[in-house]
């Protein structure tokens, strides 16, 4: 059995194993926030934006967008999904992806930022979303939180077998110290991987406090899943909505 990096072998599969993910409705929750808070918004930096589901459904919708994946297997799937000259794929870390191009709106869905090992990287996020924001752009990305994992951890096992391939997967939170863990192992055409995707459980007030210390954006909302209600650690799911400001402390 090979082990790969995250969202390599998984890449081939991941739009069968992602299926029921309602990327529909998700989609037009992340509209009615670009309406409430950047109406104006036409250009839009989708980060992590894996095979490019989000990104063609937002360009349905008349928006400009451009996505940014550190797979580069990833992005392989999103350009043969999308089938766009006008859209641009970029394959990099969120942490080091820099353009000269200024986005209204910077995305980061699906628990991209869970991926963050430590508090500390959010500060070189904030950072480099900043650089890629025009002066009145809008930051929105979700977390997924401990009371999720505690919750539902065990209904993320499963087997699944699809034409010439076939999947498990593993999932199990580590509590003591809050680390979410799904294990992948992948047989596609007789060929065995693995992968152990790690993410990093955080708390909202962890997240509040590093973007007031970041000095880069203004906290505009902290909502509870897919709705427009304050969210809290018994959120499963939780989307921030940040404004950027003038001018950075320090």
């Amino acid at each position: 059995m090979i082990q790969t990096e995250p969202y390599t072998a998984l890449a081939e599969i991941y739009d069968f194993v992602m299926r029921d993910v309602p990327y529909k409705r998700w989609s037009k929750y992340i509209t009615k926030l670009m309406k409430n808070f950047q109406p104006k918004a036409k250009r839009i930096l989708d980060l992590a934006c894996g095979t490019g589901t989000m990104i063609l459904l937002l360009k349905k919708q008349g928006f400009e967008v451009d996505g940014v994946d550190s797979s580069a297997q990833m992005i392989e799937k999103a350009k043969m999904k999308v089938k766009s000259d006008d859209v641009k794929f970029f394959v990099s870390d969120m942490l080091d992806f820099k353009t000269d191009k200024k986005y209204d709106v910077a995305l980061c869905l699906y628990d991209s930022v869970n991926y963050l090992p430590r508090i500390e990287n959010f500060y070189k996020l904030f950072e480099n979303v900043w650089g890629s924001l025009d002066d009145q752009g809008i930051f929105i990305f979700d977390i997924s939180t401990e009371y999720n994992s505690i919750q539902n951890a065990i209904l993320m096992n499963l087997s699944e077998k699809h034409r010439n391939f076939k999947y498990v997967r593993r999932s199990y939170y580590l509590r003591d110290e809050r680390k979410h863990i799904n294990e992948f192992e992948i047989e596609i055409n007789g060929e065995k991987f693995f992968e152990r995707h790690v993410q990093q459980i955080y708390k909202i007030s962890e997240i509040e406090d590093a973007i007031k210390n970041s000095g880069c954006f203004e906290m505009l909302a902290c909502f509870d899943d897919f709705s427009f209600v304050q969210a809290s650690e018994f959120s499963e799911r939780v989307h921030f909505v940040l404004k950027k400001k003038e001018k950075r402390n320090g």
